[in-house]
């Protein structure tokens, strides 16, 4: 019995601990990191996961922060222009000018076909409306079309459209998000008046999500 309550502490102080220094590294998602990152988070979650068996936390512990301290030292080099190319893809050039460039394609390791599914994912069917076509350093695709195939834009048509900014959540499952309320100015008083003008008294019963939108009108979404 006593093992399993040691086992369990173990466990639960490793899991937070990692967490905590994998929280501190980066926002990125897995396609976004660099290959020095995926390289300290594949270290990371072995030398987390040796107390586990060997029983010593200790060794963990700072074989974990040395990695993340490794990595952070790592973001900061690769900041450097002199040490970027180095500690970073650079951007490779598939399609310039409108032609496919072959070689680069065969470099990087993707065919024809994951091409066309990449194009189709950022709302491009023909690869012949395209002028430049870019594989960025995080793996993404960037394409650019053609003069003659470029969207019309309110510009274009002379047209000014007033609404600026984005839509905030103020709240979400019941829940005030206090953080977004000071970031508009606003208090939980004039949120609570904005929901009774539109007949809500207990939000946290029934507020799913409310909203105010670029045009500073509240949104709700009951439960």
């Amino acid at each position: 019995m006593i093992d399993v309550v040691s086992f369990s502490i173990r466990v639960v102080i490793i899991f937070y601990f990692t967490y905590l220094c994998t929280r501190s590294l980066t926002k990125k998602a897995m396609a976004q990191m660099t290959a020095y990152e995926i390289a300290g988070i594949m270290i990371l979650a072995n030398v987390a996961a040796e107390p586990l068996v060997d029983k010593v936390t200790v060794k963990s512990v700072y074989g974990t922060g040395l990695l993340v301290v490794l990595m952070a030292l790592s973001t900061r080099l690769a900041l450097k222009n002199k040490f970027n190319h180095i500690m970073e893809h650079g951007p490779s050039i598939i399609m310039d000018k409108g032609k496919l460039d072959m070689k680069a394609l065969s470099a990087l390791g993707i065919s024809l076909n994951q091409l066309e599914g990449l194009l189709r994912q950022q709302g491009y069917d023909k690869m012949s409306d395209l002028d430049t076509i870019i594989m960025e350093p995080q793996g993404n695709i960037s394409a650019f079309p053609k003069a003659e195939n470029k969207p019309v834009t309110l510009k274009d048509l002379n047209i000014v459209d007033n609404t600026q900014g984005i839509t905030i959540p103020l709240i979400m499952d019941g829940d005030i998000i206090y953080t977004n309320i000071k970031h508009i100015k606003k208090t939980k008083e004039w949120l609570i008046e904005e929901l009774n003008k539109q007949g809500i008294y207990d939000y946290k019963n029934e507020v799913g999500i409310a909203e105010l939108d670029p045009e500073w009108k509240l949104i709700v979404l009951k439960k």
